[in-house]
């Protein structure tokens, strides 16, 4: 079933699958990449529940908007709220990629949200720690892939066609290193990206630029768990740190994949899927807290 629901700012749309257990909403990423990225990977697991996307405003196939007054990470997470609300999900699992998963972690720090658990999947909680880290990564790649991409962005060289192949360079080492999908430009909303990133994830001179949530990490009392890949942007070291700090988390980093695991070649695509619903599984086993 598909339809679109009125969160602040306008209307998103959503997608929701599958039936019975407990519901799983998946929050996508970019910020201003839509949604359809995660629906091949994730449609198995409408077998056992019911999965639900949603592009969040401005992006993929929900209201399009062009005042970057709406643009806040407050009015994401109303979104958020306004989704779950709406759509009448009790307790539902959340998934978070990237700029998901921190929206899911500042929710559930700042809200107290009744979740079943928050999936926090290759995402950081803090955007200074996380660009310092991602260029030390990119400096340590063949190439010289940071002087080509970070250090001609600084310099006003990013007309050089290798600037370009630099870009594909440092994608096929820290966020898909398999997969064919192409992460083009054409599928995203600029103007969201733009306005909370800036250039790049390396390069982050938009709105998030001094975005961090370590502090409150510790009030989050939904079970949670930590996931990222061995070369992912988001460094293992980074996630650990984020798990060691809430009071109910697991760690757990994928060998072999990078940032965006869901979209790797078989059996890279499976394990990331397994993972997580064997840790769904794992806290429905649980006893329910009275």
């Amino acid at each position: 079933m598909e339809g679109k629901i009125a969160v602040p700012g306008g209307k998103v749309w959503y997608r929701r699958t599958g039936g019975g257990g407990v519901p799983l909403l998946l929050v996508h990423g970019g910020p201003g990449y839509p949604s359809d990225l995660l629906f091949e990977a994730f449609e198995p697991l409408a077998g056992e529940r019911e999965v639900i996307w949603y592009d969040q405003l401005g992006v993929g196939r929900s209201d399009p908007l062009d005042d970057v007054s709406l643009l806040t990470v407050d009015r994401f997470l109303d979104e958020l709220g306004a989704v779950i609300e709406g759509l009448g999900l009790r307790r539902p699992h959340v998934y978070g990629h990237s700029w998901g998963a921190m929206l899911g972690l500042q929710y559930a720090a700042q809200r107290a949200p009744d979740w079943t658990s928050l999936v926090c999947a290759n995402g950081v909680a803090s955007v200074p720690r996380f660009q310092e880290e991602l260029q030390g990564l990119m400096a340590g790649l063949p190439g010289d892939v940071l002087d080509r991409t970070y250090g001609r962005e600084l310099r006003g060289e990013t007309d050089d066609p290798d600037y370009w192949a630099a870009q594909e360079e440092y994608l096929r080492a820290c966020v898909v290193r398999t997969s064919t999908i192409s992460l083009d430009a054409g599928r995203m909303s600029l103007l969201t990206f733009r306005t909370l990133i800036g250039h790049a994830d390396y390069h982050i001179t938009g709105t998030l630029k001094d975005w961090d949530i370590f502090p409150e990490l510790g009030r989050i009392r939904v079970p949670t768990l930590v996931f990222g890949g061995e070369f992912d942007e988001c460094v293992p070291t980074h996630l650990a740190d984020i798990a060691a700090r809430i009071p109910d988390s697991e760690h757990i980093t994928q060998p072999g994949a990078a940032h965006m695991g869901f979209l790797e070649k078989e059996p890279l695509r499976s394990e990331y899927i397994s993972t997580i619903a064997a840790y769904l599984a794992r806290i429905e086993s649980r006893p329910r807290p009275t």
